[in-house]
């Protein structure tokens, strides 16, 4: 049981550490969908096989940092 109830408590550490970085990036997603027009959007990244997933990889890739 008391294994248990470790485990539950780091969980509960780790979201709690996690949930400013989760409200950050739910705040820049809102704002990107606000102001970025869906068909740019779709113009860079929905053409094509390879490319625009290399462009969604780069633009990704400072999200974590």
């Amino acid at each position: 049981m008391s294994f248990i109830l470790s485990v539950l408590c780091e969980a509960w550490h780790i979201l709690a550490e996690a949930s400013l970085y989760m409200l950050l990036g739910l705040v820049v997603a809102g704002l990107l969908k606000a102001f970025l027009d869906p068909g740019y959007v779709a113009r860079h990244l929905g053409k094509g096989r390879l490319w625009p997933v290399f462009k969604a990889a780069l633009l990704g890739l400072p999200l974590p940092l």
